[in-house]
């Protein structure tokens, strides 16, 4: 999504068919940028890049490439994750779960990308 769409996107769901109270009543304080994301999800080609360096590390295994392409899966469906809690609980739990899964240098790596692509969202939101 372009600078240019998401301030018509804006323009459109605060100020033409609502007000900013409007959107605070259904929305609360979720900022524009996640609110579109959520809705709008993210492209796989941009969830792939998001996760690449997970991708293509020719040291992972299996099932550690296998936890990513749920991460990718998940972040493509609900456009980020909102809560890194999420990745204790199914789809993510089995058959190994995280902590388990990658060394804390890796689970810091992947929080870091998933957390990334959240923060990216908010960028939208500063424009």
């Amino acid at each position: 999504m372009t600078e240019e769409d998401y301030r018509n996107l804006e323009q459109v769901l605060i100020h033409d068919l609502g007000n900013q109270e409007d959107y605070q009543k259904n929305y609360g304080e979720k900022p524009f940028g996640l609110l579109v994301r959520k809705v709008a999800k993210l492209d796989h080609q941009a969830a792939m890049e998001a996760f690449s360096a997970f991708i293509n590390d020719q040291s992972l295994n299996r099932q550690q490439i296998d936890f990513v392409h749920k991460v990718i899966t998940y972040i493509e469906n609900n456009g980020y994750m909102e809560d890194l809690s999420v990745l204790l609980n199914a789809p993510f739990e089995k058959p190994v779960s995280f902590p388990k899964l990658f060394d804390l240098q890796k689970q810091i790596e992947l929080r870091d990308a998933i957390n990334k692509v959240k923060e990216n969202a908010l960028v939208a939101d500063a424009l």
